[in-house]
């Protein structure tokens, strides 16, 4: 191998290396709903008020607090929106008389806390906890 070559593959490796892995966003639900598992789109019917029961079950949406990089993630991979444009479609529902946004938790702890409480409350966690109590259940990743 060449120095330019060993060069260009320690300079990948080192890349790799140092960049640190994100953590997975996965849906989580209490684990005494009706349904297993949800795919985006109704997820993102969920979080917009569009979805409010499936199968006959409440489903109560949990939001984390704004400004977050997990709800901006969730935001972008669920409802290709940004804070800004979930805020005001939340605005406009509220103004028409059409719902409230989802209650927002500041902790991932929070989340997983009342999710595990509440039947038929759904949320979204990192990946990055070493395991889950057996109240909540994984719904999408």
């Amino acid at each position: 191998m060449t120095n330019q070559g060993l060069i260009i593959t320690s300079l990948i490796i080192m890349l790799f290396i140092s960049t640190p892995a994100q953590s997975e966003l996965v849906v989580i639900g209490n684990s005494k709903t009706v349904f297993s598992e949800l795919n985006t789109r109704i997820i993102s019917r969920i979080y917009t008020g569009k979805v409010i029961e499936i199968e006959g079950a409440s489903v109560i949406p949990i939001n984390s607090t704004q400004t977050t990089s997990l709800r901006n993630r969730f935001l972008e991979k669920y409802l290709s929106q940004n804070e800004n444009e979930y805020s005001a479609y939340w605005t406009v529902r509220r103004f028409i008389g059409k719902g409230t946004p989802p209650k927002e938790f500041a902790s991932v702890t929070d989340i997983i806390t009342y999710v595990g409480e509440t039947r038929g409350a759904i949320g979204y966690i990192d990946t990055d906890l070493t395991s889950l109590p057996s109240s909540v259940k994984i719904l999408n990743q």
